[in-house]
């Protein structure tokens, strides 16, 4: 009898302990996936930044290759040991989607399109991303899981229809949806990654096989172009930077470790918040006014992750008991 007293306590604490476990790698991701969401939100105003010095496809192939480069160098001096054989095959397709379809397709719409409306479509990102990891992983969520970040969702495309007035889908949208649908996959694949091998070597190893490519075409883009004009703008200097060091590296390592501290599918859905911040952010680098409906709709959308998270965690402890 006492034995099995003795078993059942230590049964208890090994729950408590892996409770305890959760919940701390739990809060971490969700550090780290709104650092890496905060850096994302100055994407599209920074390549907007970008675009008043450089051409689209400038910006585009100098953000893989630069940061390529300081990936490289961060990967030499860390002593990173080789990721594996199928590691490697997954790095690469992630790549396809995060470090040229998105850049690439993006930058071209938002020559044509302002970074609210780039915002207004990309709101669909979080969604895509909870498929692909939920996918991947074949990870368990609950229906309520779904159905809150669906309204999430929804809460930000209405808010930032509002905003443009209107959404008719023109060629610049269906670019900004396939760049979506390759950078969800990106984003999903990177934060398994990030279980694997951490989220600072995933974005690395991922950005030095890219590399390659990223500086051939870039290369080949100033053989056949010639000499870039001079560029006398700050602004255009500070977007560019911000799309190589932020939006390509620093962004995706805080990203992808949040991911995979705190799973794809629950984490993705903090970015829910990216459209809004990136719309908060064009208001005050570019001079926008902000409303009071803006801060409804961030309120909504913390309800609305706060909801996710209750759905999945309530569902996590009917599995423990």
């Amino acid at each position: 009898m006492e034995g099995m007293r003795s078993s059942l306590r230590a049964a208890n604490d090994l729950t408590r302990q892996d409770l305890s476990s959760d919940s701390k790698g739990e809060l971490e991701g969700w550090i780290f996936t709104f650092l890496g969401v905060l850096c994302f939100s100055l994407s599209f105003v920074s390549a907007r930044l970008a675009l008043h010095g450089f051409d689209p496809w400038f910006i585009a192939l100098a953000r893989g290759a630069g940061a390529g480069t300081i990936a490289f160098v961060c990967a030499l001096l860390g002593k990173y040991p080789l990721p594996a054989g199928r590691q490697v095959l997954r790095l690469c397709l992630a790549a396809v989607g995060i470090v040229f379809a998105f850049p690439i397709l993006t930058t071209i719409a938002l020559q044509s399109v302002p970074a609210s409306h780039a915002a207004t479509v990309s709101a669909i990102l979080p969604v895509l991303t909870a498929v692909f990891g939920v996918w991947r992983k074949r990870e368990h969520v609950p229906i309520a899981f779904w159905a809150i970040a669906g309204a999430g969702t929804s809460v930000v495309v209405w808010f930032l229809i509002s905003r443009s007035g209107g959404l008719q889908l023109r060629q610049p949208d269906l670019l900004i949806v396939v760049a979506c649908v390759a950078c969800a996959y990106g984003y999903a694949e990177g934060g398994l990654l990030a279980q694997e091998m951490g989220g600072w070597r995933a974005i690395c190893w991922m950005l030095v096989l890219a590399a390659p490519v990223a500086l051939v075409l870039f290369v080949t883009y100033l053989w056949t172009h010639g000499p870039s004009h001079p560029v006398d703008s700050p602004s255009a200097w500070f977007g560019l930077g911000y799309q190589v060091l932020v939006s390509q590296f620093l962004g995706f390592a805080l990203y992808y470790r949040g991911l995979g501290r705190g799973g794809v599918a629950r984490m993705s859905q903090i970015q829910q918040f990216q459209s809004v911040l990136a719309v908060l952010a064009a208001s005050l680098i570019l001079g926008e006014r902000i409303d009071l409906q803006l801060w409804v709709v961030v309120g909504l959308l913390l309800a609305a992750v706060v909801g996710a998270r209750w759905a999945v965690s309530a569902t996590r402890m009917t599995n423990h008991k």
